[in-house]
């Protein structure tokens, strides 16, 4: 059985995390106009900065051992009286569909106690079917929707507290020496 496991990001995590954006890009490129860079990958606006800002919390997704993907929470707001954004959410499509997104995203939301944001395109019919589902599973109050325009783009807004036991959060940290 395939056990998932979200690890805070170390430093040499950030790499990557950076290379699975491809994929990400990859699959979101079916909803919003993302073009390839001549070199035939997407180009990425640089994260240097990105991950720099002490609000930025990356993580990657683990199953049985093996990468499989990954989450970042940042404060790029919507709503001045939220707390946290889900600023990028991947896992590989072949762990897809068995619950195992929903775990990962359980673990997330777990981690911070606060206020909300989850933001997707609103014609990207697979957010819309696991959203509502995976933010059911967690032990939050006042789920709000809304429909709005950002980016240029149509959207859907899903603000909601988050009042479980927090798990602790640290920083980056360097990997552990593997050898």
């Amino acid at each position: 059985m395939a056990q998932l496991v979200l690890l805070d990001a170390c430093t040499e995590d950030l790499v990557r995390i950076e290379h699975l954006m491809q994929f990400y890009n990859h699959d979101l490129s079916e909803w919003c106009p993302i073009e390839f860079g001549d070199s035939g990958l997407y180009n990425l606006r640089p994260k240097a900065q990105y991950w720099a800002r002490p609000s930025v919390r990356p993580y990657v997704a683990r199953i049985n051992g093996e990468l499989a993907g990954f989450a970042v929470v940042d404060e790029e707001l919507l709503d001045a009286s939220s707390d946290f954004n889900l600023g990028y959410f991947f896992l590989a499509r072949r762990y897809r569909g068995r619950g195992l997104a929903q775990d990962m995203a359980r673990q997330l939301f777990n981690r911070h106690e606060g206020q909300w944001e989850v933001c997707f395109i609103a014609n990207n019919q697979p957010a819309a079917r696991f959203w509502p589902k995976a933010i059911g599973q967690v032990s939050c109050e006042g789920v709000k929707v809304q429909d709005i325009v950002h980016d240029e783009m149509a959207c859907r807004l899903y603000m909601f507290s988050i009042r479980a036991l927090g798990e602790l959060q640290s920083r980056l940290k360097p990997c552990p020496d593997s050898s």
